[in-house]
């Protein structure tokens, strides 16, 4: 008995720590991502754009008192379904950026950068979707160039 005991519970001390390590991967793995989508120009998400850095680009054309925060982590773009069929799906990673006032969110944008499958893609990057509540009015970006629009 006291063997049996001892083997599951070492079994499941085993299953568990496979578990963080897999869960570790994974957050690196997305970390990488998100890494590598900061190194990204504005060009590569825009083609009427500068060769100019992302980050440094926002900070230019954004109003100063606007943070521009990067997410840790990649997410879904929004796609995910929660069902069966997301399995089956390539389905889209981007890296998030909130855009915030005095620690309010006011804006986000999703930046298409991989996908699940293929990993970080080349040639088809793009703003996904963003937005932003500036002085009232509510903007609503199809292309990164779009935020050259907030009055």
């Amino acid at each position: 008995m006291w063997i049996v005991a001892m083997h599951s519970k070492l079994l499941t001390t085993l299953l568990a720590a496979a578990m963080v390590c897999s869960v570790s991967g994974n957050v690196h793995a997305d970390d990488e991502l998100v890494k590598k989508a900061r190194l990204l120009s504005t060009r590569d998400f825009d083609k009427t754009l500068s060769t100019q850095p992302v980050e440094e680009w926002l900070r230019a054309h954004l109003p100063t008192s606007y943070e521009v925060i990067w997410g840790e982590h990649n997410s879904d773009c929004g796609e995910s379904t929660g069902t069966a069929a997301d399995k089956e799906r390539d389905m889209p990673l981007c890296a998030e950026v909130e855009i915030r006032e005095k620690g309010k969110v006011i804006g986000s944008l999703f930046l298409f950068v991989a996908t699940q499958k293929r990993g970080l893609v080349t040639g088809g990057m793009e703003l996904y979707f963003g937005y932003l509540e500036h002085q009232g009015t509510k903007y609503d970006f199809r292309q990164l160039s779009d935020i050259l629009k907030i009055k």
